[in-house]
């Protein structure tokens, strides 16, 4: 048994009816050149050779009663890939907007917690010839900057399939823990939380204490962001309803704007989703007159690395303004480069730990119980949003990869829509592309399409501008290298 940190049980605490804490992705097969094709066998197969490797994958929660501690993970007796890996009920041909439409449906109910929390549908028959693999896995399992390690284990380099290595000794399940065994063991743990929380809040409060000097020091010069966003219609309380949009751009064209114009890929990624938010409201609701805020997540391992399989959540957030008045998307991208330079200042005030330190003062059941009744009462309606979306950059495979041995074609990442913020827009750079998903709930974003096609349209714009600037003499400018950039 292994008790879960801080931050991935809050993943769980923080879980509602409407707010699902699960990550979704999309990979795209092309099997045309595998004997007999890729389908619902050839993904179990692949996935029995490795799933050794990653080894959260076999793992169920067992909690305490009463919300006495933190969960724990047991290696589950009743472990079955059939039970984990399904055929999609899509009938063929399969279009691309039927395969968001079923993502958006997958993405709308919760995972089963008797159960591993993840499962993966097999999408055959897509009208292009090729197989899709939708996976759902609860976020207290990974987040993006693990994602890469799972990829890892599971994809191949060449066509051939390689061969792995097998366990070690073969894989022992766990004995259920039953109630009074898990009350012990929190009992036990106790004194040791009672040791620590004294140390965690002094540690809390010198980083809450440097935060705020460092904001009053940027709101002194202009910089810094708002304590709240700007209430817009895509802010609000969600429903348990999603929508999907897939699309995805030419990474050498997101590379080209970023040398032209000296920023980073993720300030290209937020300054062609401030474009395509400008679009949408124009159509759809009012431009607010203060920049929006994206919550930008932000992986704080300390080398990057995801060491033996183990997944879980090292990962902070940046708040980072959106300005969507400036009529010229180049100053707009120009903008939204010194307010993520300022942004990323006040991150590393607050300190990348914090998030795990303030969820260790939380009891469970209060934390829970919180979070149901601020998402039944529907209270996001009543104040100013905190942020008003999320996006996220995770970083992708700079190669092709295969997955049993057919080549993969699109990998499009989807995080979770939080309550009071109805939109989720995820970027994962690969081989040749920048993949885009985007995930929203339907009730404050009607038209999650448009968004989408915002976004490409935007990168497309700013492509050009790049090309027109690059065949110009230009002065030199001081070079700012984004840390968490991919690409």
């Amino acid at each position: 048994m292994r008790t879960m940190s801080n931050t991935d049980a809050a993943f769980l605490y923080f879980e509602t009816p409407t707010m699902h804490m699960h990550v979704v992705g999309v990979l795209v097969l092309d099997g045309s050149d595998v004997p007999g094709g890729v389908g619902l066998a050839g993904v179990r197969a692949a996935l029995e050779q490795r799933i050794h490797l990653i080894p959260p994958l076999r793992r169920r929660l067992a909690s305490p009663p009463a919300g006495m501690g933190h969960p724990v993970w047991v290696e589950d007796p009743d472990f079955s890939l059939t039970h984990h890996v399904l055929a999609a009920p899509l009938a063929a041909p399969v279009t691309w907007q039927d395969l968001e439409r079923f993502v958006g449906a997958v993405a709308a109910r919760p995972l089963d917690r008797r159960r591993p929390l993840w499962e993966m549908w097999v999408v055959e028959g897509l009208d292009d010839g090729t197989v899709a693999l939708v996976t759902k896995l609860h976020h207290s399992i990974m987040d993006g900057g693990a994602g890469g390690d799972l990829m890892a284990s599971l994809f191949d380099l060449t066509p051939e399939i390689a061969d792995v290595a097998p366990e070690g000794s073969p894989w022992q399940p766990d004995a259920v823990p039953t109630a009074a065994m898990l009350a012990v063991q929190s009992i036990v743990s106790f004194p040791r939380y009672l040791w620590e929380a004294p140390k965690s809040m002094v540690q809390t409060t010198r980083n809450l204490a440097g935060t705020a000097r460092t904001w009053a020091s940027q709101r002194a010069s202009g910089t810094a962001a708002p304590l709240t966003a700007p209430r817009t219609i895509l802010n609000g309380p969600v429903t348990a309803h999603r929508s999907v949009s897939l699309t995805r751009v030419d990474l050498d064209d997101v590379r080209e704007i970023r040398r032209a114009f000296d920023t980073t890929i993720n300030d290209v990624v937020l300054a062609a989703t401030a474009t395509s938010l400008l679009a949408y409201l124009e159509e759809h609701g009012t431009v607010p007159t203060r920049p929006m805020i994206a919550a930008v997540p932000v992986n704080v391992r300390a080398d990057g690395a995801v060491a033996g399989g183990e997944l879980g959540n090292q990962v902070s957030n940046m708040m980072v303004p959106l300005r969507l008045e400036p009529a010229d998307p180049v100053d707009r991208l120009r903008a939204v480069h010194t307010q993520a330079v300022a942004s990323k200042a006040l991150l590393s005030a607050f300190g990348p730990q914090s998030l795990e330190l303030l969820v260790g003062f939380l009891p469970p059941t209060f934390a829970t119980a919180a979070a149901r009744l601020y998402s039944g009462l529907k209270l996001a309606r009543l104040h100013p949003p905190v942020f008003n979306l999320i996006v996220s950059n995770v970083p992708g495979p700079p190669v092709d990869l295969y997955c049993a041995g057919a080549r993969v074609t699109g990998i499009f990442p989807m995080g979770p829509v939080m309550e009071g913020a109805g939109l989720n827009l995820t970027v994962l750079s690969e081989a040749h592309h920048l993949n885009v998903g985007i995930m929203a709930c339907p009730e404050l974003v009607s038209a999650v399409e448009e968004i989408g096609t915002g976004f490409v349209t935007a990168v497309r714009e700013l492509t050009l501008r790049a090309r027109s600037t690059t065949r110009r003499p230009r002065a030199a400018r001081p070079s700012h290298r984004d840390v968490s950039e991919s690409g």
